[in-house]
């Protein structure tokens, strides 16, 4: 998978996965030359991204902020200061947000990262480990559209094993505009098995057509119909997925190859999936007779 060169403010440690379908989804995208998820430092999975989600992401409230280093001796705590206090959805533990930020030394206001610079946003679920504690506990709260200084102290930020571009033991300011928020959908489960495919749009978008061949980012959650059991989720696991539809080999489920044709970016999507057109046998923790039942928010398509 990629990486980017830039620091960010990831945590310095590798992302665990949750289930098979990420580990088979990599699989058969490192095989075809392709990205499972574009990642600002990989490890965290935290991802950047050009696609907002499709709520209707805010712009910034203004253009790329300078950041202004609070006076006084270091953070030994985590310090809080709306620069602008946003009107739309509230960040909360679990949703998937959307941002735009700056970081700085606090030592010397030399800036060390900013998404700004790539042109990209910051996608990551809040509350999930992704990011540094410092982000976790200061950005929920923020409400969309709003502008936020933050103050990190160490034990908040990377401690004594920073990535390069950053000091050990550093204290931290970042400014994060909070561009929005997605919250995980609460997927309603299937009365009963099923043998044929079952697609519902939920909620149509208005973005690109999706044709075999194309490369979709999207959040998705799997339910086991037997118990109602969420056995995976891009939500809990940190970040979307980025997937080729319709290609040998697969870099999906059969149903999502098959499901996804004809639908666009945009749409909230429910699919109900007979054993043959999920894991089958690929997968311990799932039966290979299990309907499952799926959710997903198709990002970005092209």
């Amino acid at each position: 998978m990629e990486t980017s060169g830039s620091v960010g403010p990831m945590t310095p440690r590798i992302r665990p996965i949750a289930v098979a379908l990420v580990l088979m989804l990599a699989a058969a995208a490192c095989s075809s030359g392709s990205t499972v998820d574009t990642a600002l430092g990989d490890a965290a999975g935290a991802t950047t991204s050009t696609a907002q989600p499709d709520t209707g992401a805010a712009e910034s409230v203004e253009g790329k902020p300078v950041v202004e280093v609070p006076d006084g001796p270091a953070p030994t705590e985590l310090v809080i200061d709306d620069l602008v206090v946003g009107d739309g959805d509230t960040a909360r533990a679990g949703d998937y947000l959307a941002m735009h930020y700056v970081g700085v030394l606090h030592a010397d206001g030399v800036e060390f990262d900013a998404s700004w610079n790539r042109g990209q946003t910051l996608g990551f679920t809040l509350g999930s480990g992704r990011v540094i504690q410092g982000w976790d506990q200061g950005i929920e709260g923020m409400q969309v559209g709003g502008r936020r200084l933050l103050s990190i102290p160490p034990d908040l930020a990377y401690g004594s094993q920073p990535p390069p571009g950053i000091p050990a033991d550093a204290a931290l300011v970042f400014v994060v505009d909070l561009l929005d928020v997605v919250t995980p959908p609460t997927v309603e489960n299937a009365a009963e098995p099923v043998t044929e495919l079952e697609v519902e749009v939920l909620a149509e978008g208005d973005g690109t057509t999706i044709a075999e061949g194309m490369f979709i980012e999207t959040h998705y959650v799997i339910v086991l119909q037997t118990t109602g059991e969420v056995v995976d989720s891009s939500w809990r696991n940190g970040g979307p997925i980025t997937i080729q539809i319709g290609v040998e080999p697969s870099q999906s489920l059969p149903a999502w190859d098959r499901g996804l044709i004809g639908l666009s970016a945009g749409d909230h999507v429910r699919m109900v999936i007979p054993p043959d057109l999920g894991f089958g046998d690929r997968v311990d923790i799932i039966p290979p007779d299990a309907t499952i039942v799926t959710e997903l928010n198709i990002l970005n398509a092209g």
